[in-house]
């Protein structure tokens, strides 16, 4: 081969691999990466940093950097306006700016917050004009035929609580009341992974038992660190045949959620109902609350430790093996 032709297969070499380089960078940077739609909320006032970051965070963009320098590129950076998008998959970075100019407000954000009883996810949802209350309160209590977690042991107040997950929803308008606890319990059902299910067996438990200890840990933890000590203080005293005595177990069992008791007296401890958890030994008949993932997963791992006792101390609870010694502690911090 000679001079020329070597310099001519160089070329054509390096223009391959520039050819390449643009094709392969096209594909990461130039296109959207969400496989399914996805559903984001910019608020007013954003920056377009502000902006990109939310986007590489919910999976839409490769990077943040790269559609904060296009957007730049382009001449639109003042152009993105606060709304409710929803991102189809796979779309290239011109379409999503596009979108991004012509905010069309048609899904209501909603933040439903980990330890929410279905009364008050209820009355959030009614703030937003999404739901009938007494439909919904109705479809909460009697549940749906194709779910039913629950063991049918006690009397539930309401056969779908601590199933309608707490998450940040993006509800499309026009849904019914079913359509959105189907999209709730649709996040559960996600969020209450294969790995969770099989750790539930491990233990013996069943789904409805495993819900129903996440709700009492989301309703006692001060904090996250200790999630997983007060699950083992679960353990412990159901394994010791005690009663558990959770005031949030008996506060809900005589409100039902709708509303809440301060301090309780000693005519509540003597309560009748199967929420009473002071009078009944073992589990409630069923969650008193929608639990995060955080308490989820600290009723399954719940830490392995000889606490019977725990009282809520200055940062957080204070934890005890025996009576005297939690006898001790509540002199100490209950004034």
């Amino acid at each position: 081969m000679d001079k020329k032709m070597k310099k001519l297969f160089l070329i054509i070499v390096v223009c391959l691999l520039i050819i390449g380089i643009t094709v392969e960078t096209n594909n990461k940077y130039l296109f959207t990466v969400n496989n399914h739609e996805i559903l984001i909320s910019i608020d007013s006032g954003s920056s377009l940093t502000e902006v990109s970051n939310e986007l590489e965070k919910q999976g839409i963009v490769k990077s943040s950097k790269y559609f904060t320098y296009y957007t730049k590129l382009k001449g639109l950076e003042k152009n993105i306006k606060a709304g409710r998008y929803a991102i189809p998959p796979k779309i290239g970075l011109n379409e999503l700016l596009d979108k991004l100019q012509n905010p069309q407000n048609e899904y209501v954000k909603v933040t439903i917050p980990e330890g929410y009883n279905v009364f008050q996810i209820t009355q959030k949802l009614v703030k937003s004009n999404l739901i009938d209350k007494e439909i919904f309160i109705k479809i909460a209590k009697e549940g749906l035929e194709n779910f039913k977690p629950y063991d049918n042991k006690g009397n539930i107040s309401y056969k779908l609580e601590g199933y309608l997950f707490p998450d940040t929803y993006f509800f499309p308008e026009g849904l019914n009341d079913k359509d959105i606890i189907d999209i709730m319990i649709k996040r559960f059902n996600e969020k209450f992974s294969d790995e969770y299910r099989k750790r539930a067996r491990e233990l013996g438990l069943s789904l409805h038992e495993v819900v129903t200890i996440a709700s009492l840990i989301e309703k006692e933890a001060a904090n996250d660190k200790e999630r997983k000590t007060i699950a083992g203080v679960i353990y412990n005293r159901i394994e010791k045949n005690m009663p558990l005595q959770i005031d949030a177990s008996v506060i809900y069992g005589i409100t039902k959620g709708e509303r809440h008791i301060n301090r309780l007296m000693y005519k509540d401890l003597e309560s009748e109902s199967e929420y009473n958890t002071y009078k009944y030994k073992g589990l409630p008949p069923g969650p008193i609350s929608s639990p995060g993932q955080a308490s989820i997963e600290a009723a399954l791992y719940p830490e392995k430790h000889d606490y019977l006792y725990y009282v809520l101390g200055e940062e957080g609870h204070v934890f005890s093996k025996t009576y005297k010694e939690h006898r001790r502690n509540v002199e100490k911090y209950i004034k």
